[in-house]
């Protein structure tokens, strides 16, 4: 017999069809309720966890400020812990009841006739907190909780010991952001189901991921590379007793361990045997005295993790944790430099009116166990590239983004260590292989503006503490790979110039000067009345004379004159102003000799931005390209010294239109799409961010490396 014509092939007839269709609805239907009213019960307890949060912070202070015996102190967090704990348990029994209908509606659809069972109508259900997505804004919602395990914000201080809940999750990653990061804590958690009977543990553990995520993280290769072929020699294991708080740059993952799955004992042999995998293991002081089935503690991965340290270390401390430290080079007794290694400036540096340096504010020495540097990479100089450069707390933008622009040149970095001994071995202890600590002096050659000649500054190991007594650099840090050059060289720079002080404000211009020498540094600045560009440098025409220079912008006069153009673009007397067409033609013929070009923009501080583009705030501008692909098109690139913080908005930002409306422009260009402060503007873009333009006329392409 024929078959109907227009049938599907699985016979499946209109009623049947019809039939399945709306018993598939109804369930689907029934299954958005049911999610829709769990959820809202989800968010009610949710928001009782807060509630709690909240109570607890405020009694623990107010016991804490009223110098309460550490007894009570630990019973308000139990307390808060068990009462979390029961609010979370009736989160993951909600959570648990969604699956299960998701489950038994997936079972009850119906699928036409020789396929699968249809899945469609559980996906078009509202999500439920908890299940994992990148791509939905609707992704699982963690239980609610604001203090993460040493995880905290400048703008929200860390709280002591705030209580967490079982499946809160923390933040990893590189100076990600923000650079400078408060100290933060170990929060307290209890990850098990609360009992009157049983003993509690009270360490951090907002990283309190069990199962898949546990299994995950010991089945992942999340040994940091620097680290797998370190020598397994200078890897030293401490143990301290401290009060749960510590401090850190960046966080890596935080695995919550259960003895019921691993005992602590056994956990400790996996910590000690994988120095490279873990930073540090921490537990309860009294924890080893607990039922295996009731302890917990928590594990720190190395992966991601920079600078942490245990705070409050007591013999008295409540906690301990077990800390591997990479000892690159041998720390010296008491981290103190002895006198024969000292330079004659570091001890008695100051900074804003205080002293920088005490017996309890040490200076910092980079690998030798104080907590920077502290990795198998250390050195002072490899490939050295712009985004090698941190700002701390001084006030120096203005030399970190001339340093940049000249880094872009690798070769004028390492001319000025050129006359440091060893410099390709150092740091080191005297030779390779020693056990005695032994004092590094680097000789950094920069310019005296007041001769113009070379002058040396010699300089010893040790890099300025803060004078808060945080244990952090007051300057810049090494870099994520380990360099030290851009740190010493800051460090040589500011005794060069008379203080930390004396580097806070200046100019990118003069920062050139110091580092090449060269004296014809050009400032670029529109004409208010007719809105063109004019030339401005130290040089007074009428006298024929260049104008005093000293080595800190505070110790000479910012004047400065008008003057003819650079010969190399067009040249033109004083009288000469551009537009911006010819202003960016000047712009792409100093790039094609390597002449160092900079930017400024408007505004009064560099706590605010304007499209992404930050206020009073100097750029390096990289490159200058000119009818790109032939498109007609002009884009400039430029970086952000702070190495993030990019335009927004922009026609060829990292996500800009431009890139897939010129697909000839992205392949001419290549970009890299990251939040490094490095972007590409158009000239038009270029111009209406930027109101002062910088340039050294010095040819710097003898100092460009492979």
């Amino acid at each position: 017999m024929p078959s109907r014509p227009n049938s599907s092939s699985d016979d499946e007839g209109l009623g049947d069809t019809l039939k399945r269709m709306t018993g598939n609805c109804l369930q689907s239907t029934g299954l958005c309720c049911f999610k829709m009213s769990e959820n809202t019960h989800i968010t009610i307890l949710e928001n009782k966890i807060a509630a709690r949060q909240k109570q607890f912070g405020i009694d623990y202070l107010t016991l804490a400020q009223g110098n309460a015996p550490e007894s009570k102190l630990k019973q308000v967090v139990r307390l808060a812990l068990d009462d979390i704990e029961q609010l979370n348990e009736e989160i993951y029994e909600r959570q648990d009841k969604i699956d299960e209908k998701e489950n038994e509606v997936q079972e009850k659809i119906r699928a036409k006739p020789g396929q699968a069972a249809a899945a469609a109508a559980v996906a078009s259900a509202p999500s439920s907190p908890n299940r994992n997505s990148r791509n939905s804004n609707n992704s699982k919602k963690k239980p609610n909780n604001n203090s993460t395990a040493m995880v905290n914000s400048k703008k929200n201080p860390p709280k002591k010991m705030a209580p967490t809940t079982r499946n809160a999750t923390t933040t990893s990653g590189k100076n990600a952001a923000a650079k400078k990061k408060p100290p933060q804590k170990f929060a307290a958690s209890n990850a098990g189901k609360s009992s009157p009977k049983k003993k509690t543990p009270m360490y951090g553990a907002a990283a309190a991921t069990a199962g898949k995520n546990r299994k995950k993280a010991n089945n992942s290769d999340d040994i940091p590379e620097e680290y797998k072929d370190a020598d397994p020699s200078k890897w030293k294991c401490r143990e301290y007793k401290f009060n749960g708080q510590s401090k850190f740059d960046t966080k890596g993952y935080e695995e919550k361990m259960k003895g019921s799955d691993i005992s602590l004992a056994k956990g400790l042999q996996t910590f000690k045997s994988n120095p490279g995998k873990y930073t540090a293991i921490a537990y309860q002081s009294d924890m080893p005295d607990w039922p295996v089935t009731n302890q917990q503690y928590l594990m720190l991965h190395r992966k991601d993790t920079v600078g942490w340290k245990p705070q409050g270390v007591s013999p008295k401390g409540w906690m301990t944790v077990h800390v591997h430290e990479y000892e690159r080079l041998v720390p010296f007794k008491d981290d103190v430099l002895p006198s024969k290694f000292r330079d004659k400036y570091t001890d008695s540096m100051t900074f804003q009116g205080k002293k920088l340096h005490s017996a309890k504010n040490k200076p910092i020495m980079p690998g030798r166990g104080m907590g920077s540097g502290d990795t198998p990479s250390l050195k002072i100089i490899g490939d050295v590239d712009p985004s090698d450069i941190f700002q701390g707390s001084v006030g120096d933008c203005w030399l970190l983004s001339g340093i940049s622009s000249v880094a872009e040149f690798d070769g004028a970095i390492k001319r000025l260590f050129r006359k440091t001994k060893n410099l390709y071995k150092m740091p080191w202890d005297g030779r390779d292989g020693s056990t005695t600590a032994t004092g590094n002096t680097y000789t950094v050659t920069l310019w005296d503006l007041k001769t113009w000649r070379e002058v040396d500054i010699v300089i010893d190991e040790r890099l300025p503490a803060h004078y808060n007594g945080s244990g952090n650099l007051l300057a810049g840090k090494p870099s994520e790979d380990g360099e030290l050059w851009a740190c010493y060289l800051e460090k040589a720079l500011a005794v060069h110039c008379g203080g930390w002080d004396k580097i806070v404000g200046g100019q990118c211009t003069h920062a050139w000067a110091l580092l090449t020498g060269c004296k014809e540094q050009y400032t670029m600045r529109r004409n208010p009345a007719t809105g063109k560009w004019r030339c401005f440098a130290k040089f007074n025409s009428k006298t024929k004379q260049w104008a005093d220079h000293a080595n800190s912008p505070h110790d000479c006069a910012n004047t400065t004159f008008r003057v003819g153009w650079p010969d190399v673009g067009g040249g033109g007397n004083k009288d000469v102003e551009l537009d911006d067409e010819e202003m960016f033609l000047r712009l792409y013929a100093w790039d094609q000799v390597n002449y160092i070009v900079g930017a400024g923009t408007s505004g009064a501080s560099d706590k605010q931005s304007t499209g992404g583009v930050v206020d009073n705030h100097a750029y390096s501008v990289i490159e200058s390209v000119d009818n790109v692909a032939g498109t007609d098109i002009d884009l400039i690139k430029v970086r952000n010294p702070w190495g993030s913080g990019e335009i927004e908005d922009g026609d060829f930002d990292d996500d800009g239109p431009g890139w897939d409306k010129y697909p000839q422009i992205k392949r001419a260009l290549n970009p890299v799409v990251a939040d490094d402060g490095i972007f590409w503007v158009t000239k038009k873009e270029f111009f209406q961010f930027f109101e002062t333009i910088y340039l050294s006329a010095s040819n710097m392409t003898e100092f460009l490396e492979d």
